[in-house]
């Protein structure tokens, strides 16, 4: 039991010690793999912007609230499309997404844009890790791109989705005043775990009992 401790604590230790150390490993990825992780905001805006900017920077000022962004150097964009650029560009997926409880939501660009219009779960937990079912603008389609007239900045109305649907819901529910205030969805740049170098292997080992260390 000792040794598992230990071997557990010496691999928490080599992740906090990257780039995005308050940034939790999903189960079953290893050193070397990459990831990507996405939230629903737990603070509010109101649509009416038809700049990209202010979506990305609402996102990346609630990370960095959190603790996981700026002051970790991820970066985060929201899920959302204007008038000039849509979702699945300002968002690019580009390996597994996770939400903050750690649920793959989908396997890749492909499965998260596909034509079945869903994904594996929600993105329904916020930045803290926190659940929260919630409207979300988005401005989209379930395909990322932009949803005609309804794109975030309309003067009227936007395209709106539900945070706890993994159906064409989750993006595409229906449109509200852009005037209301809603939530957005973020997704990370792409995190890789770290692979240790040799020694470090060689250190754990010989912490778990596994191979001798010499002693001069």
């Amino acid at each position: 039991m000792q040794r598992a401790l230990f071997a557990a604590g010496f691999v928490a230790s080599m992740i906090s010690t990257s780039a995005y150390a308050v940034l939790f490993v999903p189960v079953g990825l290893a050193p070397g793999d990459s990831y990507q992780l996405a939230f629903v905001t737990s603070v509010d805006t109101n649509a009416t912007s038809s700049d990209i900017n202010s979506y990305n920077s609402f996102v990346q000022a609630a990370a960095n609230t959190a603790g996981i962004g700026i002051s970790e150097g991820v970066t985060w964009s929201a899920i959302a499309s204007t008038s000039a650029v849509d979702a699945n560009t300002n968002a690019v997926v580009s390996t597994k997404v996770f939400n903050m409880a750690g649920q793959l939501v989908a396997n890749g660009y492909t499965d998260f844009w596909d034509g079945s219009h869903t994904l594996g779960v929600g993105i329904d937990y916020t930045e803290y890790g926190v659940a929260r079912g919630t409207n979300v603008w988005t401005g989209s389609i379930f395909d990322g791109t932009g949803a005609g007239t309804n794109v975030l900045g309309n003067t009227t109305v936007a395209n709106w989705g539900e945070s706890t649907s993994s159906s064409v819901n989750w993006i595409s529910r229906g449109t509200q005043p852009t005037t209301n205030n809603y939530s957005l969805y973020a997704l990370s740049q792409t995190l890789t775990i770290p692979v240790p170098e040799p020694e470090t292997y060689a250190m754990m080992l010989a912490g778990l009992g596994l191979v001798g260390v010499a002693v001069r």
